[in-house]
């Protein structure tokens, strides 16, 4: 993380003339600061601006944003659950422990609300969104600033074809990357992905090797320890976990658990498939983070969820069971997708149309109510506010 002086250095002198004030101190109290107040800041002084706007500052404010346990600096993204759609946010803490959310921001939407989110996946408080069921519109976007980019065409047409998308940073070339992976069907699922890769410092893409043998999930790629993760099913009708590293663009297999589908303790083997076409405690994986770690989210549909995490990072020994999430409670929604864990062990969900949190001390859901969304809740995700910028040829890295 960048430090004080390293962004003071990045600062010519004439710049840091406040007087009566050492630099270090704004420095260490601008970077604890929300980013819309950070946004209002800049105007303070052509120093301030200088300061907020340095790379240096930018991502010594990400790492604090990211670090803070009281998910002070945390977001909930909200999408509406009916078109045309709306974008919500609100705090995280507020989400955990109110009641009633009435402090709750609508987002600034630079596309067509009339057109359905296909694809997301965030990383830096930055937004990877891929808008439309046949267009496929991609933009990069950071809803904190409201600064966005739309991505290049990526050369490939979509009719007849799987398409799941990764989105992540490589730290090696200060880069941000969209992984696209796409795979032709017929009649039979084909075991075998075609992936091009985007860069956005080169602001194009290019084509990778063929991913033989997987039919990778349809959910995005989670992105950890420098690479992208997919839940994939092989031929042989085996799951486990494909890598991509964004680094060396290597991929690599992680290791599922073993579960307990009742009467025996084996090896997953469960083949991919439509998760609708499941009878009641029929098992279904899903990838996701938690606690900063590779989550497994194991649905045993209508029946409950075990959340499990990977406590060191492929080590198939250090998965580790943290909840299960029953649905015979009254009120449950059919789908359950976990959002974040507080340090009680509450977790925050969405079930499908509303976001709830889940005592397992008392078994109890606890439905949130969200100001503006009585419609319900489509989606909803975590994130942590950020000055990134997704358009890095800009000659001010946060505008």
């Amino acid at each position: 993380m960048a430090t004080s002086n390293d962004i003071k250095t990045s600062i010519t002198k004439d710049q840091m003339q406040i007087p009566n004030f050492p630099i270090e101190i704004i420095i260490e109290i601008l970077s604890r600061l929300p980013v819309k107040s950070l946004l209002k800041f800049k105007g303070v002084s052509k120093s301030w601006l200088s300061l907020i706007s340095s790379s240096q500052f930018v991502k010594s404010h990400l790492k604090i944003s990211e670090t803070k346990n009281n998910f002070s600096h945390k977001k909930l993204l909200l999408l509406s659950m009916y078109l045309p759609h709306t974008l919500y946010s609100c705090p995280l803490y507020s989400v955990l422990h109110e009641k009633f959310i009435s402090s709750v921001d609508e987002l600034y939407i630079p596309w067509n609300r009339s057109n359905i989110i296909a694809g997301v996946g965030s990383c830096n408080g930055l937004f990877f969104m891929c808008i439309g069921m046949y267009t496929f519109n991609l933009f990069l976007w950071n809803p904190s600033t409201r600064k966005t980019k739309k991505l290049p065409f990526s050369g490939h047409e979509y009719s007849r074809c799987d398409v799941t998308y990764g989105f992540g940073y490589d730290e090696s070339t200060d880069d941000y990357k969209v992984v696209e992976i796409y795979g032709v069907y017929g009649v039979q699922y084909v075991y075998g992905a075609n992936i091009k890769i985007y860069s956005l410092k080169a602001n194009s893409w290019k084509m990778m090797n063929k991913y033989c043998d997987a039919l990778f999930s349809s959910d995005s790629g989670v992105f950890l320890n420098g690479s992208l993760h997919w839940a994939v099913a092989h031929s042989n009708g085996y799951w486990d976990i494909v890598s991509l590293s964004l680094k060396n663009e290597k991929y690599g297999n992680l290791a599922l658990p073993k579960y307990d589908p009742g009467n025996c303790n084996s090896s997953i083997s469960k083949p991919l498939g439509d998760s609708t076409d499941f009878e009641p405690g029929i098992l279904n994986w899903a990838l996701g983070k938690l606690k900063g770690c590779l989550s497994l989210f194991c649905d045993y549909y209508k029946v409950k969820l075990d959340v499990w995490v990977m406590k060191e990072y492929n080590v198939k020994e250090s998965w580790t069971k943290l909840v299960s999430l029953p649905y015979t409670v009254a009120g449950i929604g059919s789908r359950i997708s976990p959002l974040c864990i507080s340090e009680k062990g509450e977790v925050m969900l969405h079930d499908g149309s509303r976001v709830m949190v889940y005592n397992a001390g008392d078994n109890v859901y606890k439905s949130v109510e969200i100001h503006s969304m009585d419609t319900g809740v489509g989606a909803a995700t975590v994130y942590a506010e950020s000055l990134i910028s997704p358009n890095l040829d800009s000659t001010e890295n946060t505008l």
